[in-house]
Order: C-alpha cells, then structure tokens, then sequence
C-alpha cells in the first residue's frame, strides 16, 4: 500500500475534540492525550478541541494543560452551535491528513496514539476502524502503570487488519458507525470524493455519517483496530431515541447514501436490527438508559422494517413481551448472536481475513 494523499508538511493525524459543559470529564481525557502527544515527534499529531461555548470552567482547565505542555490549538465558539454543528467544525478546521473526533468523555488507553500513528504509517486507508469497551464509574487509564483488563486485547491475537470488503465491514460495525471516537478518516481522500453537503444531516443526531458514508463502497480500505484502544463512558448520553435516530434516521440516510450499491445498506440495517437495538432496547427497558427518549419500540420502526424478519424475530418480541418473557427472549437470541459472532469471526481468521499489522518500534527519529 503507498500513501499518496498525505501533503509535505501535514500533520498524520489530528485529533479533535468537541466539547460542551464537560470539564470533569475531559480532564480525564486530556490527562490520557497529555503524555502520547507530548510524545509524537513534532508536526505528526495536531490537537484541536472546539468549545462550544462552555461556562463550567472548560477555558480554564485548557490553559492549565496548555501550561503543562499540551500543544493544541483552542476554539471557542462565541454561542453554542449545536452538537452537530460543533462535529462538523472540527472537520472542516482539522489540517491532518487523517481526522479523529473524539468524544470528550471518552478514554484512551496507554500508548493508543503513538500505535496509531505507526499503523498509519503503514499504508494508506479510507477510514479506520477503532474497536472499543465501554466502562461506567472510574476508570483511570492515564497512568503508565494502569493495567488494562486483559479483554481488551484481541483474544485471537489481532492488533489491526487491513479490512477490503465494504459489506462484512458496514454489517460488522452496524450502528458503531454512528459512535464518533470510533472512526477515523481520510480527509484527503474526502476531499477529493464527490458527496452530499454534510451540513445537510444536521441535527439528526447522525451528521457524522456524512463523512464516513461517501468514502464506504463495497470495496473500500479500512484499517480495522481489533485491539481496543478506546474507552467509552456507557449510558452517558441521551435526549433521543434509538428507534428515531438509529432505526428510520439511518435506514433513510444510508438508502440516499448507498443508492448504487444497496447491499451496504441491507448489511448495515439487518445487523442493527439484529444486533445493537437488540442490544440498546432491552438496557433501555431495564432502566440503563435514563436520558434517551421514550419510544414504543415496537411502532416507531415497524413501519420501516415490517418487511424484514430480523424485525419480528429480535426486536417485536423484546420490544413488545411483558419484562419476565422479554428478559427470557433475550437471554436466547443474544447466546444465538454471540455464538454466531464467535463462528464467523473464527473461520474469517482462518480463511478469509485480510492483512494483519502490528505497530513498529518507533526509529530515533519517530514515525511520521
């Protein structure tokens, strides 16, 4: 693979961070960036965090940290844009060639950038994939000496793959496409591909699929990180409603995007069905989800998806059987989708996989 997008003199990668009224928490994750950043060679990592107007001491606790040496570059917009907009001005002010949003209540683990950077070092890739965990409570990943449970790393022994097939990749993911810390893309290359206006999708809740969408094909070079670097708050968000934003949003959104190749869009909504919502609605009704909005499950989606088997068999019954029975289904069909994540993944490994990489030793002078 060559890379043949990245411009003399910019920057791998930039991370950029989107925040508003979350000092606590992005603390938390600048003490993570402090030492990684701190540490890449000079020009490969840019910093960018987009304040949308924040009135929790977020302006004070980011010249703290610049004071102790952290390199970023601050905006802070003059009134709150919205959370979509705020996305979508971290794009469009990133220089790197790869761009990171990162949410600002996530978590790295130790040495997740300098891995990074290597990895990119290595080829050149439309997006990049970063598998995740999530955690409640605290978590202090931060520190040199914190140890990372030991399910984080891939249990068959995979850092990164060279993913080529858009279908199982859209399908495998399925509504992670939608968690910003998650993805990573090509600026470059998006700049340089046809699409929509992404200001179109603002205030779906989706805005960040504009950028990701138009550079997924059916044949598309993802760098996908089965090592979990990324540490994501669970339930620690809300104000709408899987069904609204996650079932018709993205089944609307992902037929425009995917007009000439619909197979990405049936891999992507057959596996949200059967996968995530099954997953989202049952934590929903079990009360873990406090802050999304209430929904009858069952009607807000049937009218899209009535027509799909997934619907009936995983989301009607646990959307619709009193808490006991639900709770029973569940237990059922999440051993059936664990077992069949556990086959494919397997037999992929053995057979059908693409080209594994691992991150290089960095040289004296540092990856670039």
């Amino acid at each position: 693979m060559t890379d043949t997008s990245r411009q003399p003199g910019q920057p791998r990668l930039s991370v950029t961070i989107p925040t508003f009224n979350r000092a606590i928490y992005l603390a938390e994750l600048l003490e993570c960036l402090l030492p990684q950043i701190s540490g890449s060679p000079a020009g490969t990592v840019e910093l960018l965090i987009s304040d949308n107007c924040s009135d929790d001491g977020t302006q004070q606790l980011i010249a703290d940290f610049q004071s102790r040496g952290l390199l970023c570059r601050y905006v802070r917009n003059a009134q709150n844009l919205g959370a979509d907009a705020n996305f979508l001005q971290c794009l469009n002010l990133a220089t790197g060639q790869y761009v990171w949003v990162l949410g600002d209540d996530d978590l790295l683990v130790p040495n997740a950038i300098p891995d990074l950077i290597s990895l990119l070092s290595q080829g050149e890739f439309d997006m990049v994939f970063l598998s995740c965990f999530g955690f409640s409570g605290d978590l202090n990943l931060s520190s040199p000496n914190t140890q990372v449970r030991g399910d984080q790393t891939d249990r068959l022994g995979r850092y990164a793959e060279v993913v080529t097939d858009g279908v199982y990749f859209i399908g495998k993911v399925n509504a992670l496409i939608g968690l910003i810390s998650a993805n990573i893309i090509n600026k470059n290359r998006l700049m340089a591909t046809p699409h929509p206006p992404i200001e179109s999708l603002n205030r779906t809740n989706l805005l960040q699929v504009g950028w990701l969408f138009p550079l997924l094909h059916e044949r598309v070079s993802v760098l996908y990180l089965w090592k979990r670097l990324v540490a994501y708050r669970s339930f620690n968000s809300g104000g709408w409603g899987i069904c609204e934003v996650f079932g018709v949003g993205l089944s609307r959104i992902a037929g425009k995007y995917f007009a000439t190749e619909p197979r990405l869009a049936r891999a992507l909504m057959n596996n949200v069905l059967q996968h995530w919502m099954l997953n989202e609605m049952m934590n929903i009704r079990r009360g873990n989800h406090g802050g999304m909005n209430q929904e009858n499950f069952a009607n807000a989606v049937r009218h899209v998806f009535s027509g799909n088997w997934r619907y009936w068999v995983f989301v009607h019954p646990v959307a619709t059987l009193p808490m006991p029975a639900a709770e029973a289904v569940f237990f059922v069909l999440n051993a059936i989708n664990r077992a069949s994540r556990i086959l494919h993944g397997v037999l992929r490994h053995l057979f059908r996989h693409g080209k594994y990489l691992q991150p290089q030793p960095a040289s004296p002078s540092g990856p670039s």
